[in-house]
């Protein structure tokens, strides 16, 4: 019994730090973070908290499906696309100056923020495109990484929006 918790508690730590090297390898990573850090998503939960921990429980829910299913994951891919996945650059909760129906509209903005400041590719544009479905109907997630992120985003959102303090 203590060994497999011995080796569950090193295969987190392993885990963790291969997440972190994906998000370290994200170019302006730092400038990232400082932007998306003055804007409240959920609750106290700031958007690059929000996008981190979707960035995270995604990567380690893509390590489940690799490892029990045998699944074939794009990390970098699915990183990216996490971390930019709200990258809409306006503060939601305001009514004044920003997009009038914000969850129907904020994928695409995010998506063309995200090609202006980083170059996305084409899968990592479909991601962020369609990580509100079903919300969005015709944006529905094409790929395992664009899947996983979609359903991540939905339990993130809800443990922030009722969670007391910031996470």
């Amino acid at each position: 019994m203590i060994v497999r918790v011995k080796e569950y508690s090193i295969k987190r730590i392993q885990d963790k730090r291969e997440f972190l090297f994906y998000l370290i390898k994200i170019k302006h990573h730092v400038k990232i973070h400082q932007i998306l850090g003055k804007y409240i998503q959920h609750g106290k939960t700031t958007v690059y908290i929000h996008s981190r921990n979707v960035a995270y429980y995604s990567f380690l829910f893509a390590k489940f499906l690799e490892n029990k299913l045998g699944a074939r994951i794009n990390y970098e891919i699915l990183t990216v696309s996490a971390i930019f996945h709200d990258f809409f650059l306006y503060d939601w909760h305001e009514t004044e100056g920003r997009p009038r129906l914000h969850g129907f509209r904020h994928p695409k903005i995010a998506s063309e923020n995200a090609q202006k400041f980083y170059n996305i590719n084409e899968e990592e544009k479909q991601i962020i495109e369609s990580h509100m479905w079903p919300l969005t109907l015709t944006k529905f997630p094409k790929s395992t990484e664009g899947k996983i992120i979609c359903l991540i985003d939905k339990c993130c959102s809800i443990k922030e929006t009722f969670k007391r303090k910031g996470v």
